[in-house]
């Protein structure tokens, strides 16, 4: 989305804070989603608090749109009702806790089964996504990505700290790349020529490492200040 006249090398964010979910933490709560929002780069220009008794999701979508903005801060998924999809019609979601970004859904990119949930999701609509969608990847599946998200606050899912390929090697298991994910080597490219490019690099940083070692000018400058000291 355009960011308009406010930036033209930042993109514009406003932020959603409700006093019927944030409660007394309102201000905490504000006060870390404009700090979350300046540390991933975007110019932040309205907090938005809507009345209790409107509709607060679309209240803040119309502020935003005034705007022009390119993304909705929350603190977490339930401040836009665990339908991130809303939102992501019109803009990017970011949430503070835990860190996530929903991006805006271009129409067509997404298969409807896998797009967001429409409805508000509850623990056990979000198991039967997951059961649904067990073959898919929550990085490219949004639908799969909203019922990991609710089920981690509702704490029915620990998330690993260890990475795939650690869990595998734990398990005895190979560890196979998807290309689908990774993507594969531009055309005309192959792994003997990476790898030679590699290996040239790695004998220029050496060259580089030993003429630094033996350099007379550096060695006299460090003698220099080092008799400088007291």
């Amino acid at each position: 989305m355009s960011s308009g006249k406010w930036s033209v090398e930042h993109p514009t964010a406003v932020g959603l804070v409700r006093a019927d979910v944030s409660g007394t933490q309102m201000t905490r709560h504000a006060s870390m989603i404009r700090r979350h929002a300046h540390r991933l780069g975007y110019l932040y220009v309205y907090t938005v608090c809507p009345p209790v008794d409107d509709d607060p999701i679309g209240y803040a979508l119309g502020v935003a749109a005034g705007f022009d903005a390119d993304a909705l801060f929350v603190y977490d998924l339930e401040t836009v009702g665990h339908t991130p999809s809303r939102v992501c019609e019109m803009l990017d979601l970011e949430t503070v806790s835990p860190p996530a970004t929903w991006a805006v859904v271009v129409s067509g990119d997404v298969a409807s089964s896998h797009a967001y949930p429409e409805q508000s999701l509850t623990a056990e609509a979000a198991h039967r996504i997951m059961q649904q969608h067990s073959s898919c990847r929550a990085f490219g599946c949004q639908r799969k990505a909203a019922a990991y998200s609710f089920l981690v606050r509702a704490g029915k899912i620990v998330p690993p700290v260890d990475s795939p390929r650690e869990r595998a090697a734990a398990r005895g298991l190979p560890f196979r790349l998807s290309r689908d994910v990774y993507g594969s080597m531009p055309e005309g490219v192959t792994l003997p020529t990476l790898l030679n490019v590699l290996a040239g690099l790695a004998e220029l940083e050496g060259d580089a490492d030993d003429s630094a070692a033996t350099d007379p000018l550096a060695d006299s400058a460090e003698a220099g200040s080092a008799g400088g000291r007291p």
